[in-house]
């Protein structure tokens, strides 16, 4: 069996050929419908289709661009709710020690989710935005570590934590599949 990625540049590639000498309207219509199609390679397709639909994303690139978009801005939502549950004068002091573990994570995801967004939209290397997605997954991951380290403490940022994972990880899946377009051309 092929892998998602390889199935999803050989689709983005057919769309490009099925598209070459179409009418306008219909060309975007016909890639439109094929980036949505690429949404079945990610990690979570149900977040990515409806971001396909709200963007108008019209390319692979634009999807991702969304993607890489919508996960920064939660990234930086999940920041604010950290900072706000540690200045709670109710947070005892074993839980902010952990939620400044998360807060510094989510500071570094947001910064390399902004440097990702930078590098899919300007000339540089699809693997540099791969990296610095790949980054963001693993800061994210550090909080969910901070709190499975201690099992009677729970976390009260699981939900958004979770979200952004899936988000992020889904960008990842893009940028991936970007890349490997970008390496066939």
């Amino acid at each position: 069996m092929a892998r998602p990625t390889t199935l999803l540049a050989t689709l983005f590639l057919a769309a490009l050929a099925a598209t070459a000498s179409a009418e306008p309207r219909a060309t975007r219509r016909l890639l439109a419908d094929n980036v949505a199609d690429a949404c079945q390679y990610v990690t979570v397709p149900q977040l990515c289709t409806s971001l396909a639909e709200r963007s108008g994303a019209t390319s692979f690139q634009a999807l991702t661009v969304a993607a890489v978009n919508e996960a920064l801005s939660t990234a930086e939502q999940a920041k604010a709710t950290v900072d706000r549950i540690v200045a709670a004068p109710i947070t005892d002091e074993m839980l902010k020690a952990k939620l400044g573990l998360c807060l510094e994570n989510f500071g570094y995801a947001v910064d390399t989710l902004q440097k990702a967004a930078t590098d899919l939209q300007t000339e540089a290397a699809h693997s540099q935005s791969v990296s610095h997605i790949s980054a963001a997954v693993n800061y994210i991951g550090n909080c969910n570590d901070a709190f499975s380290e201690n099992p009677g403490l729970v976390s009260p940022v699981a939900d958004i934590t979770g979200i952004l994972k899936k988000l992020v990880s889904n960008s990842l899946g893009l940028a991936i599949g970007v890349h490997m377009q970008a390496s066939v051309h």
